[in-house]
């Protein structure tokens, strides 16, 4: 960075929070990158120990984890116990050990980073005197003839990071990084062309930071205890507190200030897309980071993977024989927990109960035979390279296994969940990743990303396609068998490969799959299909993009699942206690309930459909469901979804909105002659007598003989479109349309408004409850600005949404967002019993339909993802008018509690006029308002009075 932007303006929120920039100004950016690069093999520097010796000494300090007080662990992962209180999950190890040698690199680049630091550089790092002794002593401990072993590097490691971590590090005008960790930190950020990570690529550095600084101390724990210092380790902690927690002057609570500041803005601020859709019709095709992906390519590559599968399955696996098991349902007990239970163990699947059929016939087949063994002098010599060839092969056949079930089982799966499924119970996780829900081969996700630390799982349940399905079930039970077999004869000593293949449902060869190997293999079957290279988090954001325009996305259902039912709350307790208590989750914990779950296996096979895959849900043999001459997949796809698993799938139907305008296409040129020749009759049978001119308001007669103009023509037609109208969701369908519904949408004008106002209250003697509701229906009406209208209770606020949706029919819609859901069934109310026509939108909601002109949704709708998809395509086929927010004030005094009130302003996601209506707002709360929702400074305030004349205050004593 040459140069400070004088302009804040110019620089990121993330920059001007931290000053990196400044700090970093006028240096070399090369220079300040090298400063922290890990140290390699090849460099010339004397540092090859550092890294072994820090992750020597990491790993001592994980090896105190399983003798510490769980009290002190829950102590150590407690940043803010006087706000948050003591956690009560304990401070525990990462579930894979390579997550470990990634965790310390922020900790090997901040140690070579004070050893490179040199006071006659360009760029110099200020160290105190005792400091500097001790990055001396590290640095010549380290060098390549150092006699040092590892074991005493690490004592002079952990000395320095107590040093640098129980040290009040104080700014100066000189030095506005003083602190080697943030130092170390904001140079791990910096680019090669000079400029600064995002701060969502920063929160995970200083999680790894975090998570070492706690390692550290636990060390320091018990060399307190051990050196009589403290007495227990509760005494050491007391002592130790205040540099692990927040809000005092230490580098931990620096860490978790800069955390919380760039979690911040990683969520509120909005990043571009990475997909662009080329194709908005059929959405099939899509620019990825600029990448061309194209949904037919992804079937072929399926489609050969699938072929690719079988040959490996019956010619290396099976050997070419002509054999399987046959089964036409399969019993689960889904609550059995017994160690070792799966559905091939259970009694009542007879057909799964000879585990040697495999071998058996290996053993009759005398080439096979020849191939992995042969018995001299009465004893059986097998030819292991031939065996281990055999595994070989079979972990090639596992990699195709766990692509597909990435690719078609419905949402992505992540990578360590995937590899690590067990088919069956274990002692140490008793329930297993593959069952049977009905005739769904269904794999269940258990691991959430937080679940390790949270301690709770979700069941997430995928069902497999049918060819997948079969062929893993038929793995399982025939070639498992001799898997575990040539295990034990090629790993005779190795107890823990054979444990593998007694309980994992993939392995590769002497191990578990890992993430590095998915990606690999999604990788090299996707390049030649689509000339690009998937790995497992690109499929991610490709597959999610493409299931959400398809409407099979089951990501979003388990928080449709948490929200409170009539059901729930007539038993007297929410929805996440129904489903604590009486739906299906693993040991109570948070699940879904059981009439969710086949909504999940539903997305699945809706996903498979659109891959052209045959779906799951029939248990179908893999031959029988790849033999496209009696099964096409439009065929299996009904079988798999009426009757035989998920119900019928709804999102494959016709799309509402499509519905609804084939309908008004139909019934429109129809409509148009009929109601011209009623109009043209009843005009000629009319008096002829000059109209009273309209002035100051309109005739009392405006409505009277709105009806004369219908004839029986017209009811006939508008009965058929009724008709058409029950198969058509999300419209409330009321007794009668309101009278005013044929006002000329052409002109938009208060006098309008009024008689509207006249015909849905069932009152011609209705007038304005004051000058100022008159003047802010104008400013609604005519669209120009936003418009704040403050007018007391009573004072006719709601007519400022109803109205304008009434007579701008046909050129717009109306979003009224309540915050409360007592607001809503008021206004649910009070809508059916004007007859005005509207539609709620709800979670469980495809999307909104464009004939309601007056949408109603809750604040937390209006801040989901699917609510912010439907809007979008709703304004590209009618144009949102307005957006109008009821009871405008309560976010400003209940926005600490209430989280859709927070960054209200991210509701107007469409350049469109916002409409505020409060009873309760001083004008002293105008400009907070103005910015909570991100209004113009521009924006109308019409205000009325709002003192309550009926209401007095009695003051005593």
């Amino acid at each position: 960075v040459p140069t400070v932007p004088q302009d804040d303006r110019m620089v990121s929120p993330w920059l001007l929070t931290t000053r990196w920039h400044e700090h970093t100004c006028g240096h070399v950016t090369e220079h300040l990158r090298d400063m922290v690069a890990i140290p390699k093999d090849d460099d010339d520097e004397d540092l090859l120990k550092l890294k072994e010796a820090v992750g020597v000494y990491f790993q001592d300090a994980l090896d105190l984890l399983p003798t510490t007080d769980e009290i002190t662990l829950q102590r150590l992962n407690s940043p803010d116990p006087i706000k948050l209180g003591i956690s009560n999950t304990p401070f525990h190890k990462h579930q894979e050990k390579e997550t470990m040698r990634r965790y310390i690199l922020p900790i090997v680049a901040l140690l070579a980073m004070l050893i490179r630091s040199d006071e006659f550089s360009d760029y110099h790092i200020p160290m105190p005197p005792d400091l500097q002794c001790l990055v001396t002593a590290l640095d010549s401990s380290v060098a390549r003839n150092s006699p040092y072993q590892l074991t005493d590097i690490s004592l002079v490691v952990h000395q320095i990071l107590m040093y640098i971590w129980t040290t009040k590090w104080k700014r100066t005008a000189e030095n506005l990084l003083p602190d080697p960790t943030e130092r170390c930190l904001a140079l791990l950020t910096l680019q090669k062309d000079g400029s600064f990570k995002e701060p969502k690529d920063v929160t995970g550095i200083i999680a790894k930071d975090e998570y070492c600084i706690r390692l550290a101390f636990l060390t320091e724990i018990r060399n307190r205890v051990a050196l009589g210092e403290a007495e227990d380790e509760s005494a050491a902690f007391d002592q130790l507190e205040p540099y692990l927690t927040e809000h005092n002057h230490y580098t931990f609570s620096r860490l978790r200030s800069l955390q919380h500041r760039a979690s911040s803005l990683a969520y509120s601020a909005a990043g571009l897309p990475s997909i662009w859709w080329t194709d908005a019709t059929t959405w099939n095709t899509m620019l990825y980071k600029g990448n061309h992906i194209d949904l037919d390519d992804v079937r072929k590559m399926l489609a050969d993977t699938e072929a690719r599968l079988v040959d490996l399955w019956e010619n290396s696996v099976l050997k070419g024989l002509h054999i399987r098991i046959d089964y036409d349902a399969i019993a689960d007990d889904l609550t059995n927990k017994d160690v070792g239970y799966s559905f091939l163990s259970d009694p009542r699947n007879p057909c799964f109960s000879r585990r040697d059929r495999l071998l058996d016939a290996f053993f009759h087949n005398k080439d096979i035979f020849g191939h992995f063994g042969v018995v001299r002098e009465g004893k059986m010599i097998w030819n292991k390279g031939n065996l281990r060839k055999w595994l070989q092969d079979y972990a090639d056949f596992h990699s195709l296994l766990l692509l597909r079930c990435e690719m078609l089982s419905g949402a992505p799966g992540r990578g360590t969940e995937l590899t690590a499924m067990t088919y069956r119970n274990t002692s140490t996780r008793p329930t297993r990743n593959l069952v049977i829900l009905g005739k769904h081969v269904a794999m269940l996700c258990l691991y959430s990303k937080t679940g390790a630390l949270t301690g709770k799982d979700k069941l997430i349940p995928h069902s497999l396609d049918a060819v997948t399905g079969d062929i893993l079930i038929q793995d399982l039970a025939l070639a498992r068998p001799f898997a575990e077999f040539a295990a034990s004869v090629c790993f005779l000593n190795n107890t823990q490969v054979k444990e593998l293949y007694r309980q994992q449902m993939f392995i590769k060869f002497d191990r578990l799959f890992n993430s590095s190997d998915l990606s690999s293999t999604m990788t090299r079957h996707s390049l030649p299909a689509l000339n690009y290279s998937l790995t497992i988090n690109s499929w991610r954001h490709i597959q999610t993009a493409w299931k959400r325009k398809f409407r099979c996305s089951a990501e979003n259902l388990l928080e449709e699942d948490t929200e409170d039912t009539v059901d729930a709350l007539q038993a007297g307790h929410s929805r996440a206690t129904e489903n604590r208590l009486y739906g299906l989750s693993v040991e109570t914990l948070a699940g879904p309930a059981e009439d969710v779950l086949p909504l999940f296996l539903n997305a699945s096979t809706t996903w498979q459909i659109r891959c052209k895959a045959v779906p799951g849900g029939a248990l179908l043999p893999y031959t029988e469901a790849r033999f496209n001459h009696n099964h096409s997949p439009s065929a299996l796809a009904q079988d798999a979804c009426q009757g035989k698993g998920a119900p019928s799938n709804t999102s494959l139907a016709p799309n509402a909105d499509d519905v609804a305008h084939r309908v008004i296409e139909l019934l429109m040129p129809v409509l148009t002659s009929t109601m011209q020749a009623a109009i043209s009759n009843a005009v000629a049978s009319l008096p002829k007598a000059t109209p009273p001119p309209i002035s100051g308001g309109i005739h009392s007669s405006f409505s009277a003989h709105q009806h004369q103009f219908q004839d029986e023509s017209e009811e006939e037609y508008a009965s058929e479109a009724e008709s058409y109208a029950d198969e058509i969701p999300n419209v409330e369908k009321n007794g009668r349309e309101p009278e005013s519904l044929t006002i000329s949408s052409n002109v938009q004008s208060p006098h309008h408004a009024l008689a509207a106002m006249k015909t849905i209250l069932h009152d011609q003697a209705v007038a304005w409850a004051s000058e100022q509701q008159c003047q802010a229906m104008a400013a609604v009406l005519a669209q120009q600005t936003d418009v704040i209208a403050v007018l007391r209770t009573g004072g006719g606020k709601s007519m400022l949404a109803i109205i304008p949706s009434i007579l701008e029919k046909d050129r717009g819609a109306t979003v009224l967002i309540l915050p409360l859901n007592s607001l809503m069934i008021d206004f649910e109310r009070r809508l059916k019993g004007m007859g005005v026509p509207f539609q709620i939108y709800g979670a469980n909601q495809g999307g909104l339909n464009p004939r309601a002109n007056l949408i109603l949704v809750t604040a937390d709708q209006a801040h989901t993802k699917g609510w912010r998809e439907s809007i979008a395509v709703l304004n590209q086929r009618k144009r949102i008018a307005r957006l109008v927010f009821d009871e405008a004030h309560l976010p400003l005094i209940a926005n600490d509690y209430r989280e859709a009130l927070q960054h209200i302003y991210e509701l107007r996601s469409l350049a469109v006029q916002m409409v505020l209506l409060t009873a309760t707002l001083p004008p002293s709360s105008v400009p907070d308002l103005k910015s909570s929702f991100g209004l113009g400074e521009d924006a109308l305030v019409v205000r009325q009075c709002t003192n309550r004349e009926e209401l007095t205050y009695f003051l005593e004593k």
